[in-house]
């Protein structure tokens, strides 16, 4: 989730609070992405089309197997820092001092949303944390690596697949459910995940994820969840919400080594 700027969606952040019993944590959000795992058709109905055939062709042409070890820099352990647990792994990779905490608390003091509201309908108080917004990341990772952060949109998936293989990993935005509001739509459930590897033989996408264990998705249901699935299920004031925080498919974040 992300930090909504246009007031007019308190009620879309109202039904969001309604689920704090289950948040999107790292522990929903990494069981979710497993599941996808072992049932990799799960959620296609809700998300972006497949990949167009000839981006797959053109990639499964090479024979090219790259994969990359993160340095494992703690696991996620609340609701919104998927982020800068994502980012402390890349930073670390590039050999700085950092880990998970450290990274969060420079995130942590750019978002202004307080951690807890009271529900006004309950009178219960409330996690509403919102995640990590594209830019936002980019700014905190420049922090140590300056302009080599890059933060790119819609970006074409030949273009991450180039910059895995050059030995770039790259934090992805990628969709791992949704909740179903009636009269507001359908609410994703967002999540960033490191892409560490492409085995273009067998049309597979290796991440690690913020448990700090690695996974594996085909290209097809990578792209189907990393496309978002807004234009689809999402109401259209919910998307330009998203969109005017930065929120847009294909999203990545990365350190533009030489």
């Amino acid at each position: 989730m992300f930090f909504f700027k246009n007031s007019m969606l308190m009620l879309t952040l109202v039904a969001i609070a309604s689920i704090v019993e289950l948040p999107i944590s790292a522990t929903t959000a990494i069981a979710t992405l497993d599941l996808l795992n072992k049932k990799p058709n799960f959620l296609l109905s809700n998300a972006a089309a497949p990949p167009e055939v000839d981006d797959v062709a053109l990639i499964a042409k090479a024979d090219q197997t790259k994969f990359m070890q993160l340095p494992d820099t703690g696991v996620q352990d609340d609701g919104w820092s998927c982020g800068p647990n994502s980012a402390a792994r890349l930073l670390k990779y590039y050999g700085h001092k950092v880990d998970y905490a450290m990274v969060r608390a420079v995130t942590d003091k750019k978002l202004f949303l307080p951690q807890k509201l009271r529900n006004p309908l309950t009178n219960q108080w409330m996690e509403v944390r919102t995640g990590t917004p594209p830019k936002t990341l980019q700014q905190v990772m420049q922090r140590w690596e300056g302009d080599r952060v890059k933060q790119l949109p819609r970006t074409n998936f030949n273009k991450l697949i180039s910059l895995v293989r050059s030995g770039k990993p790259a934090i992805a935005l990628v969709r791992v459910g949704g909740l179903s509001i009636p009269y507001v739509g359908s609410i994703p459930y967002l999540h960033w995940i490191a892409v560490t590897g492409v085995d273009a033989e067998h049309q597979q996408i290796y991440y690690t994820d913020t448990n700090s264990q690695s996974y594996s998705l085909s290209y097809q249901d990578f792209q189907a969840r990393w496309n978002l699935g807004l234009d689809r299920d999402v109401s259209v004031a919910t998307a330009n919400v998203f969109k005017n925080n930065g929120v847009e498919p294909r999203t990545i974040v990365w350190i533009d080594r030489d």
